[in-house]
């Protein structure tokens, strides 16, 4: 039985006194957030013994600031709402012990907090928050290399430099290296300690839980019910030893802070309905934290949302002849951990898990930064059916500190379709076997490690994008510069469109025509790849753009100059849409076209 009114007991806050925590707000341990960062998604994910003040579940109610914890094996609906968020939330922990389903209910937060309203974020305009001084570039320790990184600015340090006056030296102590010695706006006293105590309040709020759904055996199943998880407050729903089985329901995740971990120890199933996580807000990035790396390179906010998967089983996603969930990312990071600590030297590692997408969608989008994924294990990605989407904004294309969304994953695609509009996919040993892969804008899919191979499906081109490597890549364009390994295409059809050149000018690969690339852009080159192309190819390029007669593209298919084998044994015939022979694909790689 429920309980038949709300009872809450909470557990006071341990924040200290008021003038406590005013005094925290700007000071930054820089330990913290070292740790918070080193911490993977599984650590926030271990089983809680305490079994303090808990009740039985009520139908609904409203959650003030402090500890709620509550006992459930059945969520069958009610509004559940927290009032309190950010540095001084309301933590809400519903566990059940032998499982716990999820049929209804709606889980929000009634005003989430902004704790970095008015500050500046954006890279290269904010303002920079490391004391440019090394803790050990004095003293003792100043000959030997240093063992911390830099320390951000304390709020004394900061009244130091406006009391100076000096206004060179106040420019240089808070502009940071990507801002180009362009000062931020406005550079005063009370904006940086704005930026030093907003950096505090939401590492502070980061480390905190909002929601906490857990099963301590057996499995969690949702199959209905809308989780709004709008909070810079961590959030959590995990199996601690059973599977995540995800039926139905929406889940939608934004606001930045602290990640929200969906945990299948045994396995993560995701079946139906729809999971959301954004780093922005009505158009606006939200921030994870000030980068805690300590180092000046990385002087900045990070930005986004991360969403973690926390399993040492299989990631199943739909299944064959269901519509399946549908799954976003959008600004942020899908981080892809193990529940369990790998073994030790010698021991027997667990086989690697894999995500097995079979139907619905994944989509990877990347508006303010880029959307990509981290990896905690060796992961294989095995598409059956369903789509896979990667993308990225035109702007953040442009942006040469900035890199285009990836799914930087070993895949294999067998089925299904995988779409890379201004996205790259990148992943060592990766194949395509069948099914259909879209490359629009400036895109790619390649191996810098591994081979790629490709035989069977349909590959289909825009002007802009390559089969491997973005030929005339580099550090000018991206931080992370594509690189193909060795390539091997002996099936499979692949479709290249292209856009009419200017009257007098030739056509040019990567322009006017995607291309096929095996080679290293990254200035300390490790690859001499080698790419081969065999009779079982089928190559079509829709010519309707173009003027009748004869044209030559120059390194159609090619490899890095000298540091690269081309084996295409005999020319591949080259056809229209219509089936008809138009040219062929002859052995140095060139593309010849004969139109009538």
């Amino acid at each position: 039985m429920k309980a038949p009114a709300l009872i809450v007991r909470t557990l006071g806050n341990t924040l200290g006194t008021p003038e406590r925590r005013r005094r925290m707000t700007h000071h930054v341990s820089v330990l913290a957030l070292s740790l918070a960062l080193a911490a993977s998604p599984h650590a926030a994910a271990s089983p809680a013994d305490d079994d303090t003040n808990v009740a039985p579940l009520p139908d609904g109610g409203r959650f003030g600031a402090g500890v709620h914890r509550f006992s459930a094996s059945v969520i069958d609906g009610g509004d559940f709402v927290r009032t309190a968020d950010g540095i001084e939330p309301a933590s809400v922990e519903i566990r059940g012990r032998d499982g716990l389903v999820i049929d209804g209910g709606t889980f929000r937060t009634a005003h989430p907090v902004d704790l970095t309203r008015g500050v500046e974020l954006g890279r290269g305009k904010s303002i920079s928050l490391y004391n440019k001084t090394h803790p050990e570039a004095s003293g003792a320790g100043a000959s030997r290399a240093p063992r911390a990184g830099y320390q951000l600015y304390t709020a004394a340090q900061v009244s130091e430099f406006f009391a100076n006056g000096d206004a060179e030296r106040i420019r240089s102590a808070f502009t940071s290296a990507d801002a180009n010695d362009v000062p931020p706006e406005p550079l005063t006293e009370m904006a940086v300690l704005a930026a030093l105590g907003a950096a505090s309040s939401v590492m502070r709020a980061r480390d905190q839980s909002a929601w906490k759904l857990t099963a301590d055996s057996g499995d969690l199943v949702v199959n209905d019910g809308v989780l709004d998880f709008n909070s810079l407050n961590q959030n959590l729903i995990a199996a601690r030893d059973g599977k995540l089985v995800w039926n139905g329901g929406d889940l939608s995740s934004r606001g930045g802070g602290g990640e929200t971990t969906l945990q299948g120890t045994r396995g993560i199933e995701l079946l139906g309905g729809s999971i959301s996580s954004a780093g922005a807000v009505n158009g606006t990035v939200s921030p994870i934290y000030y980068d805690p790396r300590q180092r000046l390179d990385r002087d900045r906010w990070t930005l986004g949302k991360y969403l973690a998967l926390v399993t040492d089983g299989d990631i199943d996603i739909g299944s064959a002849g269901t519509p399946g969930p549908a799954i976003r990312v959008s600004d942020g990071m899908v981080q892809i951990m193990r529940a369990s600590k790998p073994p030790g030297d010698g021991a027997t590692r667990p086989p690697a898990p894999s995500v097995n997408l079979r139907s619905g969608s994944i989509s990877l989008h990347g508006e303010h930064r880029s959307t990509l994924l981290a990896l905690g294990a060796d992961v294989t990605t095995v598409i059956g059916g369903g789509t896979l989407s990667v993308s990225s904004s035109q702007s953040l294309i442009d942006t040469p500190t900035e890199s285009p969304s990836m799914w930087n994953m070993q895949t294999v695609l067998e089925d299904g379709t995988i779409n890379l509009d201004n996205g790259q996919l990148i992943g060592a040993d990766s194949a395509i076997k069948g099914g259909v892969v879209n490359l629009t804008g400036l895109s790619a899919i390649y191996s810098p490690m591994g081979a790629l191979t490709i035989s069977g499906g349909a590959i289909n081109v825009d002007p802009q994008s390559f089969i491997g490597a973005i030929k005339g890549d580099s550090k000018a364009r991206s931080p992370y510069p594509t690189a193909q390994q060795d390539m091997v295409i002996d099936g499979g059809t692949l479709n290249f469109r292209i856009v009419a050149p200017e009257p007098g000018e030739p056509l040019v690969v990567g322009t006017h025509i995607g291309g096929i690339f095996a080679g290293d852009n990254n200035p300390a080159k490790k690859s001499e790849p080698t790419l081969t192309i065999g009779k079982g190819t089928r190559i079509i390029v829709d010519t309707g753009n173009l003027l009748a007669g004869s044209y030559r593209i120059a390194d159609f298919a090619s490899v890095d100059d000298g540091d690269g084998t081309l084996a295409i044994a005999a020319a591949v015939p080259v056809h229209d849409p219509t089936g008809a022979v138009i040219g062929s694909l002859a052995t140095d790689g060139s593309l010849a076209l004969q139109l009538n």
